[in-house]
């Protein structure tokens, strides 16, 4: 590239870096440089609506890998919860691909006594128990979602403790945080879910609703 454009191998690698950190091109340590074809993958915020019907309806093959345990809470989750000291719950993770790319990370928090009347704690870390995810809780355990209380934050990719696998540019990779609580129709919450999104796979819009107008932000 140095030789065709006639320029300096420093400003080659100053440009190519730059393409990096804009995630148009993807480096493998050893291998090469690679350019990277973006997955734009619009998610409406002010909704729920299941990763997989998303990844599916933007032309991608959904699939997702999950890992699940029983565990005891820490005191920030308890207070999310509204849980006493000591409770148990489902702790899901859930890695979405695309075409066989892991890009999404989310991770579930589910108190036992959601579910301990219609399952049992081994069928709950049955890796598809939870699929359709609305439809799990009002259908099996009688908890119908009546709303979500979500909050958005930015991030880095070093700082959230992510799988190896998941798709990324390196420590400095930006990651957005979806923290979303979901509550029942006692207003009780029944359900707490943290989503990673680390680089420029997705494409997030909200409308923000203004007296009798109706404003849509794009992130």
């Amino acid at each position: 590239l140095a030789d065709e454009l006639g320029v300096s191998r420093s400003t080659i690698r100053m440009a190519i870096s730059k393409l990096q950190d804009r995630n148009m091109v993807q480096r493998r340590q050893g291998v090469g440089t690679y350019v990277r074809e973006l997955i734009k993958i619009p998610n409406p915020l002010d909704e729920f609506i299941d990763f997989s019907y998303l990844i599916k309806q933007t032309g991608y093959q959904p699939g997702y890998r999950t890992y699940a345990k029983i565990v005891e809470l820490n005191d920030d989750m308890l207070d999310v919860l509204q849980l006493p000291s000591g409770s148990l719950v489902l702790d899901q993770r859930k890695i979405f691909t695309a075409d066989d790319d892991p890009f999404i990370y989310v991770i579930n928090h589910i108190p036992v006594w959601v579910f301990e009347d219609a399952i049992s704690h081994e069928e709950a870390l049955k890796p598809d128990l939870t699929d359709p995810f609305v439809e799990f809780f009002e259908l099996t355990c009688r908890q119908k979602i009546s709303h979500f209380v979500l909050t958005v934050r930015a991030d880095i990719y070093e700082n959230i403790d992510p799988p190896t696998e998941l798709v990324n540019d390196g420590p400095h990779t930006p990651v957005l945080v979806v923290d979303e609580t979901g509550f029942n129709e006692d207003d009780q919450p029944i359900v707490h879910s943290r989503e990673f999104h680390p680089g420029n796979w997705m494409t997030f819009q909200l409308i923000r609703r203004l007296g009798n107008h109706y404003y849509s932000d794009t992130i």
